[in-house]
C-alpha cells in the first residue's frame, strides 16, 4: 500500500495549528486571571520535557507509527491492548472536540439549530478530510496557515486602540498557587496532547527531525496563546472574561476602528473553527489509523467515514449544556488525561531506550565474532 508522507514544514504547521486548537473556543487561565501569561509560559518549559520524550520515541523508531512501535515493543497481545487505550482516549477526546466547536458555532450563529445537524456536518468535512489522508490534511493546512497568521495579526494591529496595559497589573497578586494551577490545565490542554502525533510519526519525512516538529511547533502555537491572552486581558479585562463563555471570539466583536470598521469577528469564528476542525482531524485520524492496526486492516481510508460520524454521534448527548463543557474541559481532562499524556508514553520512552540498547549490543557482540572469524580464517590461508 503506498505510503503517506509529510514534510517537516507540513508536520510543524498541522502541529502547531493543533496545540491552538479548541482552546480558541474555550479560553485559558480562569484562576490566575491577569497573570495568565506567566502560566502559558509555565506551561510551555514543562511541556518541553514531555516533548522530547515524544520525540525521542520517534527517534529510536523512524518510519514506524505509534502502534507499530507498541507492537515492536510488547508483542502482539500487550501492544494491542495498549493501541485499545490510546484508541479510546483519541475517539473520547475527537467527540469533545466536535462537541466544543459545534457549541460554538450553534451559540454564535445558529442558536435555532439543533446541534445534532451542527455535529453531523461538522463529521462530513472532518471525514471526508480523514478519508483523503494526512498528506492532503498537511498540504490544506500549509496554504491556509499563512492566512491564519495574518488573520490573527489584523485582529491584534486592529484592537490596538482599545488595549489598556493596566489590566495586567498587578502581576502575582495572589502568588504562584493560581498561576501553577492554570499551568498545569495548559500543560494537559493543549500542549501535552501533541502525544497524539506519535500514531502518525511514520508518516513523517525521513529527514525531518522529530525534536524540531515539536519545539518549532510549541514556540510558535505558545508564542500565539500569549498573544492572545494579553490581547484579551487588556481589551476587556479579567472580570469580563470569567463572565464570558467564550472571551476570544468576544473580543473580537468588540473591536472598531473609526466609524467604518466593526462587527468582524466573522474573521475571528473563522479562525477559531479552522483551527479546532484541525484538532479534530488529527484525533480522528490516529482513531481511525488505531483500529485499522487493531483489526489488520491495512487501508485505513475505508473507515474513515463510519468512524467520524459514529463519534460524531457519540458526541451529540454528551454534555446537558455549555457550560458543563467547559468545566470537564478545565477541571476534570487535566487529571483525566495524565495516564495517556505522562504515564503511558513514559513506560514506552524506557521500554524503547532499553530495547535500542539491548540491539546495539547484541549487533556489536555480532560484529565482535564476525573479525574474530575472519581473523582466525585470515591466520589459516597465511599458514
Amino acid at each position: 500500500m503506498y505510503k503517506e508522507i509529510i514534510s517537516q514544514k507540513q508536520a510543524i504547521v498541522i502541529m502547531t495549528t493543533f496545540i491552538i486548537g479548541s482552546n480558541a473556543i474555550l479560553g485559558i487561565g480562569h484562576k490566575s486571571k491577569q497573570d495568565v501569561w506567566i502560566a502559558v509560559i509555565m506551561a510551555m518549559a514543562a511541556s518541553s520535557i514531555i516533548m522530547a520524550v515524544y520525540a525521542r520515541i520517534i527517534k529510536l523508531f523512524p518510519e514506524k507509527n505509534l502502534f507499530e512501535i507498541l507492537d515492536d515493543l510488547f508483542g502482539k497481545v500487550i501492544g494491542k491492548f495498549i493501541t485499545l487505550i490510546f484508541v479510546w482516549f483519541a475517539f473520547h477526546v475527537g467527540a469533545n472536540i466536535i462537541k466544543n466547536t459545534s457549541e460554538f458555532i450553534r451559540i454564535i450563529s445558529l442558536d435555532s439549530t439543533p446541534v445534532c445537524i451542527i455535529a453531523l456536518m461538522t463529521g462530513i468535512v472532518i471525514a471526508y478530510a480523514v478519508r483523503s489522508g494526512i498528506e492532503v490534511i498537511g498540504r490544506l493546512i500549509s496554504i491556509v496557515f499563512p492566512i491564519w497568521v495574518m488573520g490573527t495579526l489584523l485582529l491584534s494591529l486592529l484592537s490596538i486602540g482599545q488595549y489598556d496595559i493596566n489590566r495586567l497589573k498587578p502581576v502575582l497578586y495572589e502568588g504562584f498557587g493560581p498561576v501553577i494551577s492554570d499551568a498545569f490545565r495548559i500543560f494537559a490542554l493543549p500542549f501535552a496532547e501533541t502525544v497524539i502525533f506519535l500514531s502518525f510519526a511514520g508518516s513523517f519525512q525521513k529527514k525531518s527531525s522529530p525534536y524540531k516538529i515539536y519545539y518549532y511547533s510549541l514556540l510558535m502555537g505558545g508564542l500565539y496563546l500569549v498573544i492572545v491572552v494579553v490581547r484579551t486581558i487588556m481589551m476587556i479585562g479579567t472580570t469580563n472574561i470569567s463572565m464570558q463563555m467564550f472571551p476570544t471570539y468576544i473580543t473580537a466583536r468588540i473591536i472598531k476602528v473609526g466609524d467604518f470598521i466593526e462587527r468582524i469577528e466573522l474573521i475571528s469564528s473563522v479562525l477559531i473553527i479552522l483551527c479546532s476542525l484541525t484538532k479534530t482531524m488529527v484525533f480522528l485520524f490516529s482513531f481511525t489509523k488505531g483500529v485499522a492496526h487493531i483489526f489488520n486492516i491495512k487501508d485505513y481510508h475505508k473507515l474513515a467515514a463510519p468512524l467520524v460520524f459514529l463519534t460524531s454521534i457519540y458526541s451529540i448527548p454528551m454534555y446537558k449544556s455549555a457550560i458543563e463543557m467547559i468545566d470537564w474541559a478545565l477541571n476534570i481532562f487535566p487529571y483525566y488525561a495524565i495516564p495517556f499524556q505522562i504515564i503511558i508514553p513514559v513506560i514506552i520512552w524506557i521500554a524503547a531506550e532499553i530495547k535500542s540498547r539491548k540491539t546495539q549490543n547484541t549487533n556489536g557482540h555480532n560484529k565482535d565474532e564476525t573479525v574474530i572469524k575472519g581473523d582466525a580464517y585470515t591466520q589459516r590461508q597465511n599458514s
